[in-house]
């Protein structure tokens, strides 16, 4: 987007408010620009390699998990271990069932099977039933209402989508009500200037494209590669046509010699007002563009934490990704290869057992301060 910087209005003299923006909009959709091409050619950069890094550690991962969960099953049935040692030890292999889920492996889910007893079922479901009520709650307590459908929900995951779907509801019929009640009042003085602005705006895309459409026209040119030449040309003054998108126009224009800054400042200040409300559009469109490039960097490469992004902060960003991951492999190697010894599996499920007591008085902590 070089070129569109070089058809910002120079300044011979003090520009006027409409020509400083005019000069402001392009500088941001330069930038947007820039930005995009970036981020996309970052993702294209990472993506493929990340991503089957990522999913080579994750198989060694479920690998580990899978050779200490069937480890552990294998020892409850042959050592010799206290009742606490046995309850800490099948805690551990429900929570490495659990990260196993995703496998659905066979051997997995007949560990699981063999492990999880009636009573825990009954404690999830009654968790899950305990979620449900509260978020059903939180929803009624927000439309002042029953929530639709309420005695068929049995989970908070299925409650959360309904309340969802009732809000949208409700704020639609709230929509159509205000526009239904706009479309009965007259046009107000502001709604008329914005109309104006519009359909000034239009004019003035529609100026530039006829400009270039009668400059780039391909029946009256002989020479045959001069011909293709504007045809090519053309097809990119259509695109930009079709898109709004003045910015492209105006570069083209600048590369057909057709305008340059001293015709920019020489033009009124409506018709600059005008060419600012397509660039605001634009920037719009841009920044919503930006916004999606960045949430697929970070959704996809797994960096939602990282603030900027940038090749060097993603770089980083990706390079303790994974060696967090290749770490959490060692640590599962690690201690399989620790509790061969029957002293050591003793030791390791009584550590485990105290990680989860921790674990459990943070959450109670946590809870704690949400409640104040």
């Amino acid at each position: 987007m070089q070129a569109v910087a070089t058809v910002a209005i120079q300044p011979s003299a003090a520009l006027t408010p409409a020509q400083k923006r005019f000069n402001t909009l392009l500088a941001r959709v330069s930038a947007l620009t820039d930005s995009i091409a970036t981020l996309e050619a970052l993702s294209t950069q990472h993506r493929s390699s990340h991503l089957h890094a990522m999913r080579t550690l994750q198989s060694h991962e479920d690998d580990a998990r899978k050779n200490l969960l069937l480890f552990l099953d294998g020892r409850l049935h042959h050592a010799e271990l206290t009742a606490s040692h046995r309850r800490s030890a099948t805690q551990v292999i429900l929570g490495l069932c659990e990260a196993l889920a995703h496998k659905n492996d066979g051997q997995v889910q007949a560990v699981f099977n063999q492990h999880h007893s009636e009573e825990d079922a009954q404690a999830l479901a009654e968790e899950a039933r305990a979620g449900a009520e509260h978020a059903k709650a939180v929803f009624e307590d927000l439309f002042g209402k029953p929530l639709h459908g309420a005695e068929a929900l049995h989970t908070a995951e299925a409650v959360f989508e309904a309340g969802l779907r009732q809000y949208r509801e409700q704020q639609q019929r709230l929509e159509d009500k205000r526009q239904a009640k706009k479309a009965k009042k007259k046009p107000a003085a502001r709604q008329l200037k914005d109309a104006q602005q519009k359909m000034d705006a239009n004019t003035a895309l529609r100026t530039v494209y006829r400009q270039l459409a009668s400059a780039l026209h391909p029946d009256r040119e002989p020479d045959e590669a001069e011909r293709l030449r504007k045809t090519a040309l053309m097809s990119d003054v259509n695109a930009a046509y079709d898109r709004k998108n003045l910015s492209e126009l105006l570069k083209l224009q600048l590369q057909l010699a057709q305008i340059d800054s001293t015709a920019l400042s020489r033009m009124a200040d409506d018709k600059l007002n005008a060419m600012c409300l397509l660039l605001k559009e634009q920037v719009q469109a841009l920044e919503e563009d930006e916004a999606q490039a960045q949430f697929e960097i970070r959704h996809h490469l797994g960096v939602n934490d990282l603030d900027h992004i940038s090749a060097e902060s993603l770089a980083r960003a990706l390079a303790l990704r994974l060696r967090d991951k290749a770490q959490d492999v060692d640590t599962l190697q690690r201690d399989l290869r620790r509790i061969q010894n029957e002293a050591e599996l003793k030791r390791w499920l009584k550590e485990q057992a105290q990680l989860a007591k921790e674990m459990r008085a943070e959450l109670t902590n946590l809870d704690r301060l949400r409640g104040h």
